[in-house]
């Protein structure tokens, strides 16, 4: 379901949801889970999950590189 159709069946009362951080490239899903898990019992309309922070890998290179 949409977003904006959560909205609309809302018919004015406030709704929440919760944004999460997806874990860092190369780690397991379940952290994922494990986040979401004990928000369930809150019965969100949805949970968005952003996209990926963005990662910085730093290799020196000697001489100040």
């Amino acid at each position: 379901m949409k977003v904006t159709e959560h909205i609309k069946n809302a018919k004015g009362k406030t709704l929440f949801s919760f944004e999460i951080i997806p874990p860092k490239k190369g780690n397991s899903i379940q952290q994922l889970y494990n986040n979401i898990d004990p928000l369930m019992e809150f019965k969100p309309p949805f949970i968005d999950v952003t996209t990926s922070r963005e990662e910085y890998v730093y290799i020196e290179k000697g001489e100040g590189l």
